[in-house]
């Protein structure tokens, strides 16, 4: 997600809002859509499925089917594939302390 201002464009992070600080880590999907670590996790803990075909945040692949794992929060979802490739993603990120297990 980006919000654009007088002095440029501020990244933030589709399920929480939050900005990206140059610290945080963060990882994009297509068009801009972007998920942080802290919602990574919590989407990890708290994927389930679902009752309706849905859109993904990340990948934009719709319609995904009911059963298929995803989380959602502020209208954002990510599917159960794509949770699983970010945490590789930032598994792999040495300066992140994330394990995928």
């Amino acid at each position: 997600m980006q919000r654009h201002e007088d002095n440029g464009v501020v990244l933030l992070c589709d399920f929480c809002h939050s900005e990206w600080d140059q610290v945080k880590p963060m990882i994009e999907g297509h068009h801009g859509s972007i998920i942080c670590l802290d919602c990574l996790k919590q989407a990890r803990a708290g994927s389930h499925g679902g009752l309706v075909p849905f859109k993904c945040s990340m990948c934009l692949r719709e319609p995904l089917p009911t059963k298929m794992l995803h989380w959602e929060k502020n209208g954002a979802i990510i599917c159960g594939d794509c949770i699983k490739q970010a945490a590789k993603a930032f598994a792999k990120d040495p300066d992140t302390d994330f394990t995928d297990d």
